[in-house]
């Protein structure tokens, strides 16, 4: 069940963890979307009232201050959050976001510090549907303007690209796998991973497949 907490209009906050609870009884994980402080902080406080179940989530976790890290720790649930946004967005959040927020943005290394499952989104159509553009940002954290915001939370390619392949039921967990029995769904690039690795881009996609169909191929 995905829930959208608004700073400009929060719901009541046993209502709110009502909510979850009832959709846990029902069996059914939240996605809980947050791009304040403010938000972030509603939403770990009524899954801690309400419970977790397996599969419960938070959407975007735009702003993550340290202490609420912890407790996204204690609770184990996982964040799918969106480091295309510092590229995109960045230097737009480098003049309007709070001076005391902005080492927080779309974070990336320290969710794993943390050992918070992280898995990532591109949020079209509100960002960029290029997923490799989005690993880039987390690679190098860059604004379109050259500024660098956050390099503590940067990730190696490697860690980047493994934020597209894990499991759509559980982001942030084991990569997909490619054997016998498993969904056929694969990227060919078309260089090995040691050249493509020095600057992710969608440019390197030889062809896509996905269920065993063919749905992409360059030229």
């Amino acid at each position: 069940m995905k829930l959208r907490l608004d700073e400009n209009a929060l719901p009541d906050f046993e209502e709110f963890a009502h909510r979850i609870d009832q959709a846990h009884r029902d069996s059914r994980p939240v996605a809980i979307h947050c791009v304040t402080r403010a938000e972030l902080v509603v939403a770990v406080g009524a899954l801690r009232t309400a419970g977790t179940l397996p599969g419960d989530r938070i959407e975007h976790a735009a702003v993550t201050p340290p202490d609420v890290m912890a407790l996204l720790r204690e609770l184990g649930v996982c964040v799918v959050t969106q480091p295309g946004f510092i590229r995109e967005r960045g230097d737009a959040y480098a003049a309007e976001v709070e001076a005391a927020d902005r080492p927080w943005l779309y974070r990336c290394g320290g969710f794993l510090a943390a050992s918070v499952p992280l898995g990532a989104g591109t949020d079209a159509p509100f960002g960029d549907p290029d997923p490799w553009q989005t690993m880039q940002a987390a690679v190098d954290r860059r604004t379109r303007g050259g500024l660098l915001l956050g390099v503590g939370e940067r990730l190696s390619p490697e860690r980047a690209l493994a934020l597209f392949t894990s499991s759509p039921e559980a982001p942030g967990g084991l990569p997909r796998r490619i054997a016998v029995g498993e969904n056929c769904d694969l990227c060919l690039l078309d260089r090995p991973w040691s050249k493509a690795r020095e600057r992710l881009s969608s440019e390197c996609v030889a062809a896509t497949i996905r269920g065993g169909s063919l749905v992409f191929r360059r030229g």
